[in-house]
């Protein structure tokens, strides 16, 4: 492993090689916050959501303090993996991502489950690894996870057909225009938030979102639906509210600006039989990079269900 730059003093990071597509070689990075002596808790394994990447370095330290093991991946074509002459963000399946996780779990030891914190996109992809994998992980805590589409499964049963169609067509192409600036403008400090990330690996708008990498999203929340419940203990923690406009308001800044908060909770609660689903007031669609009331709502009630998990 090198020093991290992203991340600074304490991380380091790991290139994985990954199998090569059609735009040439494909990487996956893994960070790690280094430590001294043996944790008391298990390792946890932060995913990133779509067009983004790993970068929250107090919400690691927090981790970090209360004895965890702190990883961190950035899934092949995203922040430091996204390599030059690749489409940002693609992928035409959400099981490619194995790869990478199967890789980063075997780094971080088989006989040490850890689990999984995963904001968004990365949310989806990491309770379809845990349907796929029992026993690999020890259990997830879902932050913002994106499980369903807007207003339900109807609009994603009605959007499914002519997505796989615009998917065939256009592939790597965008399928949607870049996004509005409304959820940066909301935390980075740049645009009148209170974080600092790096714009380029996570633009204002988003990259522009390829035709293949809805397909897979629209693929994996059917899937999901479709399969039995996780016996795993699951954390979802999410807005109390959606704000989603053309036009940029300030209630904004306490609201899911990305997903509809009502289709995320329903789908969350059909997970399975040990899912604690958490609104939190105030929050953003990223809880963790909500204003300091709401960010430390969120730290105490993942600090309270890690404390109740049975991890010794």
């Amino acid at each position: 492993m090198i020093p991290d730059r992203v991340l600074g003093a304490g991380y380091t990071r790991r290139e994985l090689d990954l199998a090569p597509d059609d735009e040439g070689p494909v990487v996956a990075v893994l960070v790690h916050r280094e430590r001294e002596g043996a944790d008391q808790l298990p390792p946890i394994l932060l995913l990133h959501g779509w067009s983004d990447y790993v970068f929250d370095r107090e919400l690691m330290e927090h981790l970090g303090s209360r004895g965890l093991d702190v990883w961190g991946l950035d899934l092949r074509k995203h922040g430091r993996a996204l390599l030059a002459g690749q489409t940002a963000t693609e992928v035409d399946h959400l099981s490619r991502y194995d790869e990478e996780i199967d890789r980063a779990l075997r780094i971080i030891g088989r006989d040490r489950p850890p689990i999984l914190l995963a904001h968004s996109t990365g949310g989806l992809t990491a309770a379809l690894w845990a349907q796929r994998r029992p026993g690999t992980v020890r259990a997830l805590a879902l932050n913002s996870p994106w499980l369903e589409m807007h207003l339900g499964p109807a609009t994603r049963r009605l959007a499914d057909a002519p997505v796989r169609a615009l998917a065939g067509r256009l592939h790597r192409r965008p399928i949607l225009p870049v996004g509005a600036s409304h959820y940066a403008r909301t935390t980075h400090r740049d645009h009148g938030g209170l974080y600092d990330y790096d714009l380029a690996m996570k633009p204002p708008g988003g990259h522009p979102f390829p035709a293949a990498t809805l397909a897979a999203v629209l693929d994996g929340q059917r899937r999901l639906r479709a399969a039995g419940p996780l016996a795993l203990p699951i954390l979802v923690l999410h807005s109390r509210r959606t704000r989603i406009a053309h036009r940029f308001s300030e209630p904004m800044r306490r609201a899911d600006t990305v997903l509809d908060v009502r289709s995320l909770a329903a789908a969350a609660r059909r997970l399975g039989p040990r899912v604690r689903i958490e609104p939190v007031d105030g929050a953003r669609h990223d809880v963790f990079l909500s204003d300091a009331d709401a960010r430390a709502r969120a730290l105490r009630i993942l600090d309270d269900w890690v404390d109740h998990l049975p991890l010794r």
